[in-house]
């Protein structure tokens, strides 16, 4: 393992930990992943359903509970320690995201929400990815819109700190040749991301950040979303030759 995976796993198990002692579980727009969920209407009964970077699994709790067959992986064994213990009927199992246990083949469809920006090597994870699809199967995600998110996360932090723990931010269009060159076929799907999570976090703008709430957020293009939300489609071959910095 590198250096640079080795601090970030160290940031990463810190950080949760420091926040489940706080009380907070919640580290996304959780919402709006479920809205895409059930927007799309991708999964089908019967599926194998893999979810990385599960944090406590409330995701994979809520695909269970719905009666599919979905496990939750994450990196941080705090996270999992939790989940296990907050919904017992879900399989929770703690792995780094580039380097998974399964073998290939052994899924339909593939979830991740605020993961893709915090994994240093985005091409490894997404070989990973694919490693583990059958064929035609889904990588469905959601990551923040790299134009939208240094912004915010610059001056909610008053600063760049925030670059150590996210590596990875992606424009739409630099996200899309990722995935291609990687062997994926991409559709990009609009989801309102208003919701009392979001709202939350726009208090920290001041004055600017309750103006969001009247955004028509849906017909605004790619660029300006605040999360991209990717319906990603295994393909017969892949066309990766360079990284796309």
């Amino acid at each position: 393992m590198t250096r640079q995976a080795v601090d970030y796993h160290a940031i990463y198990e810190d950080d949760w930990r420091h926040s489940l002692a706080a009380g907070t579980e919640q580290r996304g727009n959780l919402q709006a992943c479920l809205d895409f969920i059930e927007t799309v209407d991708l999964i089908s009964q019967g599926n194998h359903v893999l979810e990385i970077g599960c944090g406590i699994g409330t995701v994979t709790n809520h695909l269970t509970q719905k009666g599919f067959s979905v496990i939750g992986t994450d990196i941080s064994e705090a996270a999992i320690e939790y989940g296990r213990g907050k919904y017992p009927n879900a399989r929770l199992e703690a792995h780094p995201a580039e380097n998974l246990p399964w073998p290939s083949e052994s899924f339909d469809v593939v979830l991740s929400f605020d993961l893709f920006e915090h994994i240093p090597d985005t091409d490894r994870h997404l070989g990973e990815v694919r490693r583990l699809l059958r064929p035609g199967g889904l990588y469905l995600f959601q990551t923040p819109n790299k134009f939208a998110n240094v912004i915010f996360e610059t001056i909610a932090h008053k600063g760049l700190g925030w670059r150590i723990a996210h590596p990875s931010l992606h424009g739409p269009g630099q996200l899309r040749r990722r995935l291609i060159r990687n062997g994926f076929a991409v559709r990009f799907v609009k989801i309102d991301p208003v919701n009392e999570f979001m709202l939350n976090k726009l208090r920290k703008l001041g004055p600017c950040g309750k103006l969001a709430r009247y955004i028509p957020w849906r017909r605004l293009p790619l660029c300006m979303q605040t999360n991209l939300f990717v319906v990603a489609q295994k393909t017969i071959e892949t066309r990766l030759t360079t990284h796309d910095s």
